[in-house]
């Protein structure tokens, strides 16, 4: 079970996540269900929101990424209080160290997929791809003075000591402004790391804790093709939420064709 606040209602939040058989991620309230998937995307501001079947769902890519992180492609997400996961510390490795002390068994049914082909999705200046390759990341962002451009090349098989511990993140002079909009109620110095005018407004776990959370999002985003994508080569360009729900659209075209010919598949968890 995860409580705490939600990082954008400012809510309390609870979800359980519960091992199951299923072959595939769901999200529950009650006795209803609806799939962890791109087609019940509803919002890619500033958070990845799942909706349909009266269940909503916000800020979902932190734990999503913690499930990548484990190979997790069969559970079930549980809303037991509020509309939203709860912020935690801001990062997925909460989410992954309960996965860890809970034990994971394999399940046949929850299939991870190795990419095959190039996918590339793009709006503007804005880029997300994926390619066949050997788990690595490279991403860019560019911010005002004085952090400026960061970029970098990650070691995917490093999630757990080089994404997973990097938090949300945001911009001191935004914060009314997000509130205002209903955005970022529950941010805080415990659970987001703030930038202002002269830099990191409170400590940062790394240099580049913006880039590697950008890396986090995207992994998260990207189980909602509805497998567990590895055995690829990841850029993020200037990318967001809305870039990487239309990549894992692409990816899941690549899933189905794989299922349907029984090949490049691997059990998951």
């Amino acid at each position: 079970m995860f409580e705490g606040v939600g990082l954008h209602t400012g809510e309390p939040a609870r979800v359980v996540v519960h091992p199951s058989d299923a072959g595939a991620l769901w999200v529950q309230k009650g006795q209803t269900r609806i799939p962890v998937r791109w087609d019940y995307v509803v919002d890619t501001r500033r958070a990845t929101v799942l909706g349909g079947e009266g269940i909503t769902l916000s800020t979902v890519e932190h734990l999503l990424s913690a499930c990548w992180g484990l190979r997790i492609g069969s559970a079930v997400i549980e809303v037991v209080q509020g509309t939203e996961v709860p912020a935690l510390d801001g990062s997925a490795l909460p989410f992954l160290q309960a996965f860890e002390a809970a034990g994971i068994v394999p399940c046949p049914h929850a299939p991870c997929f190795v990419v095959a082909q190039r996918w590339i999705v793009q709006q503007g200046e804005s880029v997300a791809s994926m390619m066949p390759g050997t788990e690595t990341a490279f991403a860019y962002i560019q911010f005002p003075a004085p952090l400026g451009v960061q970029a970098g090349v990650f070691g995917l098989r490093d999630y757990a000591t080089e994404i997973a511990p990097a938090r949300t993140f945001g911009f001191l002079h935004e914060v009314e402004a997000l509130r205002q909009q209903g955005l970022a109620k529950g941010g805080s110095l415990e659970n987001a790391l703030l930038i202002d005018q002269n830099g990191y407004y409170n400590s940062a776990r790394f240099a580049d804790e913006p880039l590697r959370h950008k890396v986090l999002d995207a992994l998260g985003d990207l189980m909602l093709c509805g497998a567990c994508p590895v055995g690829f080569h990841l850029t993020l360009i200037k990318a967001g939420h809305t870039l990487h729900r239309e990549l894992a659209r692409l990816l899941m075209s690549e899933c189905n064709r794989m299922e349907a010919h029984d090949g490049g598949m691997a059990p998951g968890y």
